[in-house]
């Protein structure tokens, strides 16, 4: 899973001219595709390098359903984040190349909305295998933009023979749970900072998880945040009681995959999206397992989905319908399961479950998002201009409570206001 980085939409506005791009965004009506001809129509799709083997699938199936049609395949190179995906999307849509599909993170679905005005996916292009439960993370306003493709919750990675070395039996599955493994992993081993938590690049992530289970309002409609109550201080909390009590290297994201996988800390915060690469770095130096992600005590899980998914930018009715066909040629159950496989994401198609689930590793880390039966709310919710912004304002936040164990009811009503401020 990779997050938007705080700079996204302020470049995003330079490269659009500074302001909403209204020359832009006339909604993409569609066409009945029976009535168009694909002699000499060409369509784009622009994606990150996870979506290769779905946009080859797509081009080939829909050249050959429609000759004539050509599908320009545009991937960025491989390590793009989808950050920089959009940057690049919104220059080449400035310097007059729209194309027709595009790859998001799901998190950017408010802001596409807002500048671009996407066509809504047509469910009649989707296989009957689809499982509709996952369009909601596509939905704003009760319109569907986004076909979710590879989808991911925050999860945690145990490091089985450290815990239990420890005398440490159970998964954890609250906050207070997690603090006392880690505890007791400090106290009776060599680690001293047993626990990595995202403190950058996902960090927003893990404040909605954390929020919402704690029972607070993430992002409320207006654009002004709902977690400055005390449900959202004893959600929070977590952060600052690791800082107080020094149980985590605050380190970066990335090297805090290298930490567990190193086996240097007991409990990850993560993505099950990087669970084959801990899984090669690992190899048999040490058993783990990746568990739901422990929520505030009393709490109850409600997770925001990362990823990523299709969406049609089509300013053309013949071009839009041929969008909508290729989105759904990309979600081809061959191609879900070989990125399951890959980087273990949630299967979006019932088909494709039922695959995966009848595999060896399927009972082991890397099928928990096999297997995972729950329903993740859409991830972000913050208005276009001020997402950049307000995931920055709560990384800051996360680092204060971590770095200089920063009391929650002290940071979060500051960290709000700032939030706030760009919603005036």
């Amino acid at each position: 899973m990779s997050a938007l980085g705080a700079g996204l939409i302020s470049s995003v506005l330079l490269l659009s001219g500074c302001s909403a791009p209204a020359e832009e965004a006339a909604p993409a009506t569609q066409a009945d595709i029976g009535e168009c001809s694909p002699d000499g129509v060409t369509i784009t799709a622009q994606y990150a390098n996870q979506g290769q083997a779905a946009a080859e699938l797509g081009k080939k199936s829909m050249e050959e359903t429609y000759p004539g049609l050509t599908v320009d395949l545009k991937a960025a190179p491989e390590g793009t984040s989808y950050d920089e995906l959009t940057q690049q999307i919104v220059a080449d849509i400035a310097a007059g190349s729209r194309p027709d599909v595009i790859m998001l993170g799901l998190d950017q679905l408010r802001f596409w909305v807002e500048k671009y005005s996407p066509r809504e996916i047509d469910r009649s292009s989707l296989r009957d295998t689809y499982i509709d439960d996952y369009l909601d993370v596509g939905t704003l306003n009760g319109k569907t933009y986004v076909a979710p493709f590879q989808i991911s919750v925050p999860v945690l990675y145990t490091n089985t023979t450290l815990t239990e070395s420890a005398g440490v039996s159970e998964l954890p599955t609250t906050h207070s749970e997690v603090l006392d493994g880690a505890r007791q992993v400090q106290e009776k081993t060599d680690v001293t900072t047993p626990i990595q938590i995202p403190r950058d690049n996902i960090a927003w992530w893990f404040v909605q998880a954390f929020v919402g289970s704690g029972g607070a309002e993430y992002a409320n409609e207006d654009g002004t945040a709902g977690f400055d109550n005390e449900e959202g201080y004893e959600a929070l909390k977590i952060y600052e009681t690791i800082g107080a009590e020094k149980l985590q290297d605050p380190v970066s994201w990335q090297d805090s995959i290298s930490v567990f996988s190193r086996g240097e800390a007991a409990y990850f915060f993560g993505t099950p999206a990087v669970g084959a690469t801990v899984d090669a770095a690992v190899g048999d130096s040490f058993e783990w397992t990746i568990s739901d992600m422990p929520i505030p005590d009393g709490g109850s899980a409600v997770l925001p989905a990362g990823g990523n998914g299709w969406m049609t930018l089509s300013d053309d009715e013949c071009r839009s319908a041929y969008a909508g066909e290729l989105i759904g040629a990309m979600l081809d159950p061959t191609v879900i399961v070989e990125s399951s496989k890959a980087n273990s994401y949630i299967p979006v198609d019932v088909a494709t479950k039922t695959e995966l689930l009848e595999l060896a590793e399927a009972q082991g880390p890397l099928g928990y998002a096999w297997r995972y039966e729950g329903v993740p709310v859409a991830g972000g919710g913050w208005p276009g201009e001020s997402l950049a912004r307000t995931n920055q304002y709560l990384q800051d936040m996360v680092q204060g409570m971590i770095d200089q164990a920063q009391p929650s009811k002290e940071i979060v009503p500051e960290t709000v206001s700032r939030i706030d401020a760009l919603s005036n």
